[in-house]
């Protein structure tokens, strides 16, 4: 499969990798990150990690953020770039085996050592490309992460109000009959947390920086799956996600991006991805 855009190995020549590198994008969310980072820090346990922090054009010192990691590397942006296209800058700058990429509208419990467990996780599954965990809200109830693609019933269930008439398109979508404790393949996970395999993403290649916002993730666990990688979701470990959904007000600017990107994903892959070939060539493009 031809690459999105070409591997950039120009931080291989700095000190030695860690054992996972956990990239993140500042973009103001000042009181979001500083939760975020110190939960992050004490959920990796005795394992060695550099956090790769992207500030996209901000203008307050990102440095005092990135001091809480000991290993730490910043990624200044001189124009704001948007979502995609900043993970892909993550992935240029990373040169560990594993890579977590994250949402700053995070945290973690430090006692369930989160991070830990999906590095010993993908040491266990080495066919493994991209993997995810249980995520929760703030109040403890489950947030799926794990999703299906999606089909003409799951638009209407969940973009058109129909979900109290549609419960059956929402659970098969959702994967409810799934044990969530537990570790099974899946179509796609949540772009708000991704452990990524450094030696998949070399051979499937970034993410695809035409979708401007949202389905990037979706684009990227397709790759992964069609290039032979699996994609898995990790029930025996969490984290907290402070999920904000602004595309699910169907009027809003966010509404509007997401059904770009769909009809992008569709110009790209159809409705049958699992068996349809990609329809648009792939653009060497530079993030």
């Amino acid at each position: 499969m031809e690459r999105t855009q070409p591997i950039n190995r120009e931080y291989r020549l700095v000190r030695g990798p860690a054992d996972v590198e956990i990239g993140l994008i500042y973009t103001y969310e000042q009181d979001l990150i500083s939760r975020l980072l110190p939960s992050l820090r004490d959920s990796v346990g005795n394992h060695s990690a550099r956090l790769i922090l992207v500030d996209n054009a901000a203008t307050d010192d990102v440095e005092a953020y990135a001091r809480v990691f000991d290993r730490h590397h910043i990624v200044r942006n001189e124009t704001r770039l948007p979502y995609g296209a900043n993970l892909n800058r993550i992935l240029e700058a990373s040169r560990s085996p594993y890579v977590l990429l994250l949402n700053t509208d995070m945290y973690f419990e430090p006692r369930a050592e989160c991070v830990a467990k999906m590095v010993g996780f993908m040491r266990a599954h080495p066919d493994c490309g991209v993997a995810g965990c249980r995520i929760l809200h703030a109040d403890g109830a489950h947030a799926p992460s794990a999703r299906r693609f999606q089909t003409a019933r799951t638009i209407a269930a969940r973009r058109l109000g129909m979900g109290r008439w549609m419960p059956e398109a929402l659970a098969e979508y959702f994967y409810a009959t799934r044990d969530m404790h537990a570790a099974w393949p899946c179509d796609w996970l949540s772009g708000c947390f991704l452990m990524v395999r450094r030696e998949a993403v070399e051979q499937v290649g970034y993410f695809d920086p035409r979708f401007v916002k949202y389905f990037e993730d979706v684009d990227f666990c397709l790759r992964m799956t069609r290039a032979g990688w699996r994609v898995m979701y990790n029930g025996a470990t969490y984290c907290y996600h402070l999920e904000q959904r602004a595309s699910k007000r169907l009027l809003s600017q966010d509404a509007w991006l997401h059904a770009r990107s769909y009809l992008r994903w569709l110009r790209k892959w159809g409705f049958s991805p699992e068996i349809a070939p990609e329809r648009e060539p792939s653009r060497r493009k530079a993030a």
